[in-house]
């Protein structure tokens, strides 16, 4: 069947992350009671088999057989659809692991992709971007590499938030474009969606030399991505059964749906088949 962007949501997390909170079944009682959605997807942060990286921000690998378990359950009961995935971290040694095991063995219908994280210049720590301040400019570059080569993997439905990097690089500038601009022609070769995120606006606004503006979804980027031709899609990165996509805003599904109205952009629809997901070319 075919739906419009504002009937399906893909990007949902639950308590299963540590950092978010409600079950599964809260999550889809909540978009049950929105009456918006039609097509519900979880896509919890995916956990590392051989790592122990990232502690409190992804769900824990002992975890995952309860979590597929809670999905597919939530699948039998409702009555919107309900889809099995995850958001996966760029890390190029758990290729293997993305595709054999989620994709594969478990059977997800699909896996989004993300950087979250990099080295900090000054600690020499993995940080979380917007915690590594001023001397991410440095690194910008080694983002927008990581980004482009988890884009062009191939294991991912879609780019999650491609301009969380805005969140530490707080001036639209030349570089601030040129990064924007090499990951819209990577995701244009790839044919592969890029994400306007909704948390992103509701981390509320921040202060730049620029002006006002919020931590990340940033309207010049984003208009940036249209002007290009990049296929745009949007998700709410829900972290509690209140953010799933469905609440009114001035009328609109979400933040991100008023946003892209007032930019002019325009979203993909989806193509979803029993638990086969693709978006509509």
């Amino acid at each position: 069947m075919r739906y419009l962007q504002n009937e399906v949501n893909l990007h949902t997390h639950s308590f299963y992350c540590r950092h978010g909170e409600g079950k599964i079944s809260e999550y889809v009682k909540k978009a049950e009671e929105k009456g918006l959605l039609k097509v519900l997807g979880f896509s919890e942060h995916a956990p590392l088999p051989d790592k122990i990286l990232y502690y409190g921000t992804r769900m824990d690998y002992s975890d995952l057989d309860r979590y597929d378990r809670d999905v597919k359950k939530a699948d039998e009961e409702s009555r919107i659809k309900i889809l099995l995935g995850a958001e996966c971290d760029w890390i190029k040694d758990e290729k293997g692991f993305y595709r054999e095991e989620l994709l594969g063995e478990r059977g997800y219908s699909y896996l989004l992709g993300s950087v979250h994280s990099m080295v900090s210049p000054e600690t020499g720590l993995d940080t979380y971007i917007s915690r590594i301040g001023v001397s991410f400019r440095s690194i910008l570059p080694g983002y927008v590499k990581l980004y482009t080569e988890m884009l062009s993997s191939g294991l991912f439905l879609y780019g999650c938030h491609p301009d969380l990097y805005m969140s530490d690089y707080r001036l639209w500038d030349n570089n601030a474009k040129a990064a924007a601009k090499d990951i819209a022609q990577c995701a244009l070769d790839c044919d592969i969606p890029l994400e306007m995120n909704d948390c992103g606006i509701r981390k509320g606004i921040i202060d730049t030399e620029q002006g006002k503006r919020h931590r990340y979804t940033n309207k010049e980027f984003w208009l940036m991505m249209k002007d290009m031709g990049v296929k745009i899609v949007t998700g709410s990165d829900a972290h509690t059964p209140e953010d799933v996509q469905g609440y009114e805003t001035d009328g609109f599904s979400s933040s991100t749906m008023k946003m892209a109205f007032d930019l002019g952009i325009e979203f993909m629809e989806w193509e979803i088949e029993g638990d086969r997901v693709s978006i509509v070319k």
